[in-house]
C-alpha cells in the first residue's frame, strides 16, 4: 500500500526539513505540500501595493509552493501541491480526514512560536489532534541534510500496546536503522537511587528495576526481524526529561514513539510525555498513532 504523506509548508527552512525529512524517509511514498493562507493572520494591505489582500495572499502561497516543488524536483520526487484558506491546523486537520492521508511531516521551531506562529502552535494543535502518525521536525534544512537518515533511531517503550506499535513501525518501516529501546524508571517519590541504597526502600527499587527489564525484554519480542540492530537502555527519572537528555547527549538522530502510553495523570496535568518531547527535542521526533501493519 503507498503511504499518502503530507508535508505542510510556510517558506521556511524548517518546512523545507520537513519535505527532506519525507521525501528521504518514505522513498515509494505519494507526497502532497500544503500551504494554508491563514486569512484571520494575514488581515492588512502593504502601503503602497495595488493588489488586493486575496492577490496578495496567493501570490505568497504560490511561490511558497513553487519553492517546494524545486526541493521535490531536486530530490527527483513527485509532489502534488495544494492551496487552502482558512484556519491553518483545522484547514490540516480536516485535509487529513478528507483526503484518507497516512501520515503528516511538519518543520516546526519547537518552543519559539513567536518565530513564526504558523510553524509553532499549528504544529503542535496538529500534533494533538491528528488521528494519524505526525513527524515533528524542529532543525533546518541544513542542519537535517547532516544527518544520514534513518541514523540512530531511540524508541521509548512502557509496555504499553502504543509503544510496541510505534516499535514495530521504526523497525518494519525503517530496518536499516540503529535502534535502541528505552525504559525509564519512575519513583513514586522525589531521590536518586543512590541515596536508597541500604534502605528499607532498596526492595522497591529492585522490584521497578525488574519490572523495566521485563519490559525491554517484552519490546525486544516484537522486533521480527532477527538483522535489525536493537540495543536497550534502562535509565532513572523524569520519562519526558530523560528521553530528551538521552536524545541530545548520545547522538540520536530521531525519536520514533507512541503517542500515549501509561501516564494517563501526565497527560491530564502536564500534557503527553510524547507531545512533551515533540515540543523540546531538538531532532526528529515521530508519533505514532494505533496499531501498526505492515499494509499501512
Amino acid at each position: 500500500m503507498t503511504r499518502q504523506i503530507l508535508v505542510p509548508v510556510d517558506g521556511s527552512s524548517h518546512s523545507t526539513a520537513g519535505l527532506t525529512y519525507a521525501f528521504v524517509s518514505f522513498p515509494d511514498a505519494t507526497f502532497t505540500a500544503i500551504y494554508v493562507i491563514d486569512t484571520a493572520r494575514d488581515s492588512f494591505r502593504s502601503a503602497g501595493t495595488p493588489q488586493t489582500d486575496e492577490e496578495r495572499w496567493r501570490d505568497q502561497g504560490e511561490r511558497i509552493l513553487e519553492d517546494a516543488l524545486e526541493v521535490a524536483d531536486d530530490a527527483g520526487v513527485d509532489l502534488e501541491t495544494v492551496l487552502e484558506h482558512g484556519t491553518p491546523h483545522s484547514t490540516i486537520l480536516e485535509y487529513i480526514v478528507d483526503q484518507e492521508v497516512d501520515h503528516v511531516v511538519m518543520g516546526s521551531h519547537g518552543e519559539s512560536p513567536i518565530v513564526r506562529p504558523f510553524l509553532g502552535h499549528v504544529s503542535e494543535a496538529v500534533v494533538r489532534r491528528a488521528s494519524v502518525s505526525t513527524t515533528i521536525v524542529p532543525e533546518p534544512d541544513s542542519a537535517l541534510r547532516e544527518r544520514d537518515l534513518p541514523g540512530r533511531i531511540l524508541v521509548p517503550v512502557d509496555g504499553s500496546e502504543q509503544s510496541l506499535a510505534a516499535l514495530e513501525y521504526a523497525t518494519t518501516l525503517f530496518p536499516d536503522g540503529r535502534f535502541t529501546l528505552f525504559h525509564t524508571i519512575t519513583f513514586p517519590f522525589d531521590t536518586e537511587p543512590g541515596a536508597i541504597e541500604g534502605t528499607y526502600l532498596e526492595p522497591l527499587v529492585d522490584d521497578l528495576t525488574e519490572q523495566g527489564e521485563g519490559i525491554l525484554e517484552d519490546a525486544l519480542g516484537v522486533v521480527a526481524d532477527e538483522s535489525v540492530v536493537v540495543e536497550t537502555e534502562l535509565q532513572f527519572g523524569e520519562p519526558a526529561r530523560t528521553i530528551e537528555k538521552l536524545a541530545q547527549q548520545a547522538d540520536f538522530d530521531q525519536i520514533i514513539m507512541g503517542s500515549h502510553g501509561r501516564s494517563l495523570p501526565s497527560r491530564l496535568i502536564t500534557g503527553s510525555v510524547a507531545e512533551t518531547v515533540s515540543r523540546r527535542a531538538t531532532i526528529p521526533v515521530t508519533l505514532v498513532r494505533g496499531a501498526f501493519t505492515e499494509n499501512d
